[in-house]
């Protein structure tokens, strides 16, 4: 889009634009008034001219003022481009094209949809009242189209400027009513229960977009992100343990040590800045020691008569031993066997991570010392 300021930069002078001259412009600005339906008289009109000078302009007599440009490319529905070129923008047009057939694709998938789920609703629904002579399950299928309309048609919609925002608010509320056309069908007191958790499940998503929405976008926000989710889990987690009488200190602790790991893989990928390798051969050893550490967690809270520490690394293998495998055995391999070849892999792998790292570290030194060479010559 040309300004007012280029516009005026432009002077008209005749014989001095090569890609400009008077009858090439004659000739558009005819042809373009003839595919808009006006005539000279009403684009004169529309422009606070005469008519003989628009009629001056179409026989290549004279050039338009500079202060009526936007007004005729308004009224001609063309760019500035398109007017001082004397010609279409091709690209342009072809994206205008592009567009419009990607809207009208768009909006046929809608009706599409829309379509489908109306036929759907209606032949359910004379289904549920010729079959039991009342409305039962219908409300659970209409529910649940509904949840389905939204996922299919919010996004497609174009119109709708924030469709996260009403993605969010129309499918959180049509799975709402479809817990409660579930409940209405089947009956039962859980409704309390399965509302809870239903809004809890809710709440994760749009915890989330609160987050990425307004809070700063920080350091510090990965670990806020993961925070929440933690919180997330914890409460989900003990709503369910609490209504079904459990034990909600043990489903704590037990969820907190399943996201002690977590949170280690997190932090190395998140805010440890070294070579790739490092962080792989790290992940591999919070790996090898994460299943071990959860069942003998497990056991010290639930006591079963299961493994301890103990038992896990008391038959520590010998380096024979380690490195002879039978196929035919494998099935009875210790767990002392695994966690001793998950940790030989992960110092394999911290090795080649910290020869890279050196490796980096001096090239970027070198690299330094050539920048400050040449910048001192």
């Amino acid at each position: 889009m040309i300004s007012q300021k280029q516009l005026k930069g432009w002077v008209f002078m005749e014989g001095t634009n090569t890609q400009f001259n008077k009858a090439s412009f004659a000739a558009y600005i005819t042809k373009k008034r003839k595919e808009t339906g006006l005539t000279q008289e009403e684009l004169a009109k529309r422009l606070f001219v005469t008519k003989s000078t628009v009629s001056k302009w179409e026989r290549g007599v004279s050039y338009p003022d500079i202060s009526l440009v936007c007004g005729i490319c308004r009224a001609l529905s063309i760019s500035e481009h398109e007017f001082f070129t004397a010609c279409d923008d091709v690209a342009a047009l072809r994206e205008q094209k592009d567009a419009k057939a990607y809207n009208d694709l768009l909006r046929n998938w809608r009706m599409f949809f829309t379509i489908c789920y109306i036929t759907a609703i209606a032949i359910c629904f004379i289904c549920n009242l010729a079959i039991f002579h009342t409305l039962s399950w219908f409300w659970i299928v209409l529910t649940a189209l509904m949840l389905t309309w939204c996922c299919t048609n919010i996004p497609l919609n174009r119109r709708i400027q924030h469709k996260g925002q009403a993605f969010g608010i129309a499918a959180s509320g049509c799975l709402m009513l479809l817990l409660f056309a579930c409940w209405g069908f089947v009956g039962g007191t859980w409704i309390g229960f399965g509302t809870a958790v239903t809004s809890v499940c809710i709440a994760l998503p749009w915890g989330l977009y609160l987050l990425t929405r307004f809070c700063p976008q920080h350091r510090g926000f990965p670990a806020i992100v993961m925070a929440a989710v933690t919180g997330w889990t914890f409460l989900l987690v003990l709503l369910c343990v609490g209504v079904t009488g459990g034990d909600v200190l043990q489903a704590a602790l037990l969820t907190g040590m399943a996201y002690v790991p977590a949170w280690l893989i997190f932090l190395v990928a998140a805010y440890l800045r070294v070579h790739a390798c490092i962080k792989a051969g790290l992940y591999c050893v919070i790996t090898d020691f994460a299943i071990p550490f959860f069942d003998c967690t497990i056991n010290l809270l639930i006591p079963d008569g299961g493994n301890t520490w103990a038992d896990y690394l008391q038959n520590w293998p010998s380096p024979t031993e380690l490195f002879y495998f039978d196929v035919t055995q494998m099935g009875s391999m210790n767990n002392a066997k695994v966690v001793a070849i998950g940790l030989l892999a992960s110092i394999i792998v911290l090795s080649i991570g910290i020869v890279l790292q050196i490796v980096q570290i001096r090239r970027q030194k070198r690299h330094a010392a050539a920048a400050g060479t040449t910048g001192k010559a």
